[in-house]
């Protein structure tokens, strides 16, 4: 019997598993427990007076930067490029129904835009087809034609990613609600189920093409949302965990001597009972010790109860430590 044994190869298992949360949040923890941001982008110059913050002290950022950085990663390839050669016709079913539709869609554009389906997406917003979806971006220095309206979810509160189907977000102020949940494809919907923007899943950004009431005294989305009587938002988080798995065998000429103090008969040099030393003796184990190679104990692994050692089949203890 030996005090300690060195594990295997084959004896340490990293075994990855996905976990999922749900998170609900209202209006005040959205930013303070989700610490989630909202941003207004504009299409406007960089340079337009107006534009230093766009009447928004936390926000940190141009309106108009806000606006170019998210059409550049999302939406480029969407947005009808000037000059180009030709421009495909649009493509029907047997029924008459639109099936793709090019128009208002940069074809000759290479850029990557971190798409959440394969389906057929365009720029249109009057495309209503049920082969594809709309992807529309508002254009145009007017207050409510080049608005979007920007939820930025840090990652610590989704994990890896937003499980599609799970994202709702509603709010109402004065009369005025908005319900708007993801279809599993990175399109957001209205309760009539038209398109009003695009969630990606694992940046944890939602973009809200949505043309709020230029009248209200709320001239940007972040006092509108602060205003608002009532809000909800909830999404579902995936992490991926990653568990090691150590397999400690016993077998059956091994470890069955006990360290258990009560053993001893008495004597004052360490004579352990007769029946201890026999052949049909077996320890129970109660508590697996984990050591580095200089004998450091690093983990201690406590049984649910004591587990007997079998003196004719190796015994096997499973310890699972999550990182």
């Amino acid at each position: 019997m030996g005090a300690f044994k060195q594990f295997l190869s084959t004896d340490v298992t990293v075994v990855p598993f996905v976990v999922n949360k749900s998170f609900t949040f209202n209006k005040t923890t959205l930013s303070s427990s989700a610490n989630a941001k909202t941003f207004v982008g504009w299409d406007i110059p960089e340079d337009y007076a107006n534009n230093t913050v766009l009447y928004i002290p936390d926000q940190g950022y141009t309106a108009g930067a806000i606006y170019n950085s998210i059409k550049q990663l999302y939406y480029t390839n969407y947005i009808s490029t000037p000059g180009q050669s030709q421009t495909p016709a649009p493509i029907y079913d047997y029924n008459g129904n639109l099936l793709e539709d090019y128009t208002t869609t940069a074809t000759n554009a290479r850029f990557y835009n971190y798409e959440q389906t394969t389906l057929f997406q365009t720029n249109s917003i009057n495309y209503t087809s049920s082969y594809g979806y709309s992807r529309y971006y508002r254009t145009g220095t007017n207050y409510d034609d080049g608005r979007v309206y920007i939820l930025s979810i840090p990652r610590d509160s989704f994990g890896d990613y937003i499980n599609p189907n799970t994202f709702y977000f509603k709010f109402n102020k004065s009369g005025q609600g908005l319900t708007v949940t993801d279809n599993g494809e990175g399109i957001l919907i209205k309760e009539d189920s038209s398109s009003i923007g695009i969630i990606n899943y694992q940046h944890g950004i939602i973009s809200l093409n949505y043309a709020f009431t230029s009248s209200t005294t709320d001239q940007n989305w972040i006092n509108y949302k602060v205003n608002m009587t009532s809000l909800t938002c909830s999404f579902q988080s995936s992490r991926t965990i990653y568990e090691t798995q150590y397999k400690c065998t016993l077998r059956p000429d091994e470890f069955n001597f006990s360290l258990n103090p009560s053993l001893i008969s008495g004597s004052t040099d360490g004579t352990v009972y007769d029946f201890v030393t026999g052949s049909y003796f077996a320890p129970y184990v109660t508590t697996v010790g984990l050591y580095n190679e200089k004998q450091e104990l690093l983990a201690v692994a406590k049984l649910a109860q004591p587990l007997p050692t079998s003196r004719t089949t190796d015994t096997t203890i499973v310890i699972n430590i999550d990182r």
